[in-house]
């Protein structure tokens, strides 16, 4: 008997293409996933959809400790999801369109310079660094 096989769901032409930072980031992703699967499934189409979009749940962070991150030799701002009541995902927003205002700069007949967001950490705990001090 043959074993069927997972078919992903492709993506948009407009969607960001979200990758973890590092193996160890990819493998909490999955853990997490396993546990809170409808809440990694909506962080990663609002992450895949509109990753700079202010609400409730997702902001820039702010500071010297948490504001910018590097990533491969180049500084990013650094991103907050919040997927759960306590749980967070931190990412880099990688646009090589600044925006779309611009054109990516192309090489040759390549592929284009992809939009990615860049999963830095995942944290099914809220951690504690991130939280604003009272009184």
């Amino acid at each position: 008997m043959t074993r069927p096989e997972r078919v992903h769901r492709p993506a948009r032409t407009d969607e960001w293409e979200i990758v973890a930072a590092d193996k160890g980031v990819a493998d909490d992703w999955d853990r997490w996933a396993a546990q809170e699967p409808n809440a990694l499934a909506a962080a990663y189409d609002q992450l895949a959809s509109n990753p700079t979009q202010f609400s409730a749940r997702q902001k820039r962070l702010e500071g010297a400790t948490y504001g910018t991150g590097t990533y491969q030799g180049q500084t990013y701002d650094r991103w907050q999801y919040e997927a759960t009541a306590g749980g967070r995902i931190f990412y880099f927003v990688d646009d090589p369109t600044g925006g779309g205002r611009r054109q990516p700069q192309r090489r040759g007949r390549g592929p284009r310079p992809k939009r990615r967001v860049i999963v830095e950490a995942v944290h099914p705990g809220h951690p504690k660094g991130t939280e604003r001090k009272r009184g």
